[in-house]
């Protein structure tokens, strides 16, 4: 084992996982490397519970504001297309605040147990597939995951 990627969207479950993945790399004296892909498919709402995410006031008020506002009306054709897009969608700016603040608390995480993390650029779209693509151009020998997270 040299090289394990950890997704996370910044949900206690992926907490959890990294927590795994910091005694496996300590055991194997592997490298970790970490992946977000950007929370597209969230409400505000849901944005708001990640943890550690209330002592961010901007992002916090930018959620919450979010959260307040009218849904965007959409046709029957894009509920079908898109069943899970959210009816009050996160601009793009914001989702990258809340990628650095998931990234930043891993990081701190790692760091309070001594493991160096590196990580990666925060991707976009589907999650699967695009764990599957940073595994590979990663070299990744080992995937570790939470089974459930903010999704």
């Amino acid at each position: 084992m040299n090289t394990i990627l950890v997704p996370t969207d910044g949900s206690q479950t992926a907490g959890k996982a990294l927590g795994v993945a910091l005694d496996l790399a300590e055991k194997h004296n592997a490298k970790i490397k970490l992946l977000h892909v950007l929370l597209r498919d969230m409400e505000p709402e849901e944005l708001l519970g990640l943890p550690g995410l209330a002592k961010n006031q901007e992002v916090t008020r930018q959620l919450s504001d979010l959260a307040k506002g009218p849904g965007t009306p959409r046709s029957t054709e894009d509920l079908m297309a898109k069943p899970n897009a959210p009816e009050r969608p996160a601009p793009e700016a914001l989702l990258h605040k809340i990628a650095a603040h998931v990234l930043d608390q891993a990081n701190a995480q790692a760091k309070s147990r001594g493991v160096a993390i590196e990580a990666l650029d925060v991707a976009d779209g589907a999650a699967a597939p695009a764990i599957k693509a940073a595994a590979e151009a990663q070299a990744a020998d080992t995937i570790v995951m939470g089974m459930r997270g903010l999704g």
